[in-house]
């Protein structure tokens, strides 16, 4: 067999499915927001927001490990005492590597601020866990040494609204202890695009 059968073994054993779980989730996000009486998600969730990002890609990353991520974050209302820190969104997310490298999980809360009536920003910060190396030395997976079990999060996007529950955005996020855990603080960054679906 040639070398480009097993190429493309390799990309569907790897991709295919993240390929198609992304497919399937744009095409009923698009399927609901056609649809004129749409049932709306129980109230505590507000928007579901998945997107592919580039593993370890960033401006503070040192470029240790690669690939392509599977990025999943669920918003939710935001409780009536967080009023008093500008309503933020409490969230819950993940950003799964598709290689085999650093996978996250994380938590924080989220505050959304309108540019113009299309285009808006969005801040995340809080902390997450991961099952990459914790240690301050090297494994033999080639892994980033990111010197703690566990690290804060913070993300930045810019949006687009494209329709009244739908929008997409640049997405880039930052995992690191700051120097509080271990003086091993390697960090890592994703980035990518996101597609938004709000209730």
């Amino acid at each position: 067999m040639n070398t480009h059968y097993f190429t493309h073994l390799y990309f569907i054993k790897h991709y295919g499915s993240l390929c198609f779980i992304l497919l399937s989730m744009s095409f009923s996000l698009r399927a609901a927001t056609e649809l004129d009486e749409f049932e709306a998600a129980p109230s505590i969730i507000s928007e579901y927001r998945i997107g592919i990002l580039a593993h370890g890609v960033g401006p503070i990353d040192s470029r240790k490990e690669n690939g392509v991520d599977l990025n999943l974050e669920v918003l939710f209302n935001s409780p009536q005492f967080l009023s008093r820190i500008a309503s933020p969104r409490p969230s819950i997310g993940t950003s799964i590597n598709t290689r085999g490298y650093t996978s996250f999980i994380h938590s924080g809360l989220m505050w959304d601020f309108d540019i113009t009536e299309s285009f808006f920003t969005s801040l995340d910060l809080g902390v997450s866990v991961h099952d990459g190396n914790s240690s301050t030395t090297p494994d033999s997976k080639g892994r980033t040494t990111l010197g703690c079990w566990w690290l804060f999060h913070e993300s930045l996007e810019v949006g687009l609204r494209i329709k009244t529950h739908v929008a997409v955005s640049v997405f880039w996020e930052h995992f690191s202890h700051a120097d509080i855990c271990s003086d091993r603080n390697t960090g890592m960054d994703n980035s990518g695009l996101r597609l938004h679906y709000k209730f």
